[in-house]
């Protein structure tokens, strides 16, 4: 389960050795409370659009978001060694009044889901802007939380986080660039 997150962001696949560090762990961020959701105009996100790369010691990462219409969608794939080690699939999306990720994880040449096998996982968009895209988990999802945000004009970071029963299980960082 651990290793589809890290693979993955962006991720999304969404937050490497100099470039990908552990994200910093304090009281408050462990704590956070969803806040109020905003008003989310899905353009406001391509900034997001087109191809970046996160390098780490063993992995590189491809992303690529596109945009059309109101469906920003987001592939991205994990190689190590020269292999392909996973691959995701995001979607995001209106769903009723909230915008939602819907997220797929799969193996190696996408023949089978490792993660999101009979429904895709699901973030809700708590907040999107010009510079972030924060995003947290509901359903068997809950205590997970996605953001994106833009650092440059060509960086992006994206940062992954599981807490569960008020304590941080888990994090990774991804710095992108195009």
């Amino acid at each position: 389960m651990k290793k589809h997150w890290r693979t993955s962001i962006l991720a999304i696949h969404l937050s490497l050795l100099p470039i990908f560090s552990m994200a910093q762990t304090t009281p408050q961020a462990i704590n956070s409370v969803s806040e109020p959701q905003t008003r989310v105009e899905i353009q406001d996100l391509t900034w997001m659009l087109g191809s970046w790369t996160a390098i780490t010691e063993k992995q590189i990462i491809d992303e690529h978001w596109a945009l059309q219409g109101q469906s920003l969608m987001g592939i991205s794939r994990t190689t190590e060694a020269d292999k392909s080690k996973a691959v995701e699939l995001l979607f995001i999306e209106k769903q009723d009044q909230d915008w939602i990720v819907h997220l797929r994880f799969f193996g190696p040449a996408i023949e089978k889901a490792t993660r999101g096998k009979d429904e895709p996982l699901r973030l809700k968009v708590i907040h999107a802007d010009t510079t972030e895209l924060r995003c947290e988990g509901i359903g068997g999802e809950i205590g997970t939380t996605l953001t994106y945000t833009k650092l440059t004009t060509n960086s992006m970071r994206a940062e992954i986080r599981k807490v569960r029963e008020g304590k941080l299980v888990w994090s990774e960082t991804y710095q992108f660039q195009r």
